[in-house]
């Protein structure tokens, strides 16, 4: 009983959303009029939002609910050829809508928008992969299609239902905002961000950029900070002759190429 229930609720809720749904540029439409099977229209709604007819020419759809549409149907074929017209207009496919996702997210890009239903804040971080370790989940900012700008918090207001056209940008941590940049001879050069407890040292550095290519000196590597030149010797970490060597935020860290 109660998943007939709720299948039932399901069907309602869908039918309700159907109903207020407001036609937009290419969604496509069919018209069926009851036993006038030669007016009977399948097309898309244009640039002009608009679709051309039988007998009555173009008529403006766009920003209309299918109730709408089917009165202001009704009525002109009434007005000038049938007596009785019984207009049925149905949605047989949406245009494709989309949301942007990008900022502290594992992956960003366009989200698309489901054909039926809603879409909210925190489906959308899930579709791009989740928040990413050093994202601040209080600072989402959710810019319309029409340029209005508002932060929103994803504990708070993860239900919060987005349009076509958003773009949403999850802040990053101010907590997280320390980092070193590693570069040279490792498999993926970039920027390592810092724990948001604990230390950095060398080696996990190097890890965290995928660590040596084919080519590097895995021997000795150099280190710039606050303007000094620091040459670290990896060899004596790793055997044990010199204590490990911990980043600071701003350090760059440059892998070169073995001489042999």
């Amino acid at each position: 009983m109660k998943l007939l229930l709720s299948s039932l609720f399901l069907l309602f809720s869908s039918l309700v959303v159907m109903a207020e749904y407001k036609m937009e540029k290419d969604d496509s439409i069919r018209m069926i009029v009851y036993q006038e099977e030669d007016l009977s229209t399948e097309a898309q709604i244009g640039k002009s939002g608009e679709v051309s007819f039988p007998l009555i020419g173009n008529v403006k759809l766009i920003g209309k609910t299918l109730k709408e549409a089917e009165k202001e149907i009704k009525e002109l074929y009434e007005k000038d050829y049938l007596v009785s017209a019984q207009v049925n207009l149905s949605i047989v496919g949406y245009a494709q809508k989309w949301v942007i996702v990008g900022g502290d997210v594992r992956s960003p890009g366009t989200i698309n928008y489901p054909e039926e239903g809603a879409l909210d804040l925190r489906g959308a971080i899930a579709q791009a992969g989740g928040v990413a370790e050093s994202a601040d989940t209080s600072r989402i900012v959710v810019r319309t299609k029409g340029g209005a700008v508002k932060t929103y918090s994803l504990k708070s207001s993860g239900s919060k239902v987005l349009g076509h056209g958003d773009t949403i940008t999850v802040s990053r941590s101010s907590l997280s905002k320390s980092s070193i940049t590693v570069t040279g001879n490792v498999k993926s050069p970039g920027i390592v961000e810092f724990p948001k407890t604990g230390s950095l040292d060398i080696l996990t550095a190097i890890a965290q950029r995928g660590g040596f290519d084919n080519i590097a000196n895995k021997k000795d590597v150099i280190v710039r900070r606050d303007g000094r030149r620091m040459i670290i010797s990896l060899r004596d970490i790793q055997n044990g002759k010199s204590k490990m060597f911990y980043m600071k935020a701003g350090d760059i860290l440059t892998i070169q190429e073995s001489r042999w």
